[in-house]
């Protein structure tokens, strides 16, 4: 289990013209190695998987030691980031590329993750990878309604 605590920053998505449009990502491939991390259509005038990442979905990119945690258990298991500023943490956040960067940051984490965790580019992270705890898993829930009707789903996560 690796567990560190440093700065971090955003990254991926359609908005992310820090990486290039025809970037992809250091351990997946194609979309079918993890369909959950993408939007479903490319973004226009990109190529890449880094610009495919959808930015709601929870993914995480650290400097993997790729002998400790090797590209089949990236895929399959998750980590857990918890703001210090804030202490929310959040679970099922999926490992989606090699990062960041700049070396003062211990990770890059989606837009969505940033905005869940209330925090913002270099505030401060507590993070544990592969994370085992209670509500380590996704939970995936189908919700039918109709068009007129708008439905927020909130799930919190408490460490204690």
């Amino acid at each position: 289990m690796t567990k560190l605590r440093g700065k971090v920053s955003w990254f991926g998505g359609p908005d992310d013209v820090g990486v290039a449009s025809d970037e992809g990502l250091a351990f997946i491939y194609e979309v079918s190695d993890a369909p959950h991390l993408f939007l479903s259509e490319q973004p226009p005038a990109t190529t890449g998987l880094a610009r495919r990442l959808d930015p709601e979905t929870f993914y995480i990119a650290m400097r993997w030691d790729y002998d400790e945690t090797p590209r089949e258990m990236l895929l399959e298991e998750v980590a857990l980031v918890r703001s210090i500023k804030t202490g929310i943490a959040m679970t099922a956040v999926f490992p989606a590329d090699w990062g960041p960067g700049i070396e003062d940051r211990i990770a890059d984490i989606s837009p969505g993750l940033m905005d869940a965790l209330g925090i913002e580019t270099d505030d401060e992270v507590e993070i544990i990878f592969p994370y085992q705890g209670e509500a380590d898993r996704l939970v995936t829930v189908a919700i039918t309604a109709p068009e007129d009707v708008k439905v927020k789903v909130t799930v919190k996560d408490t460490i204690k």
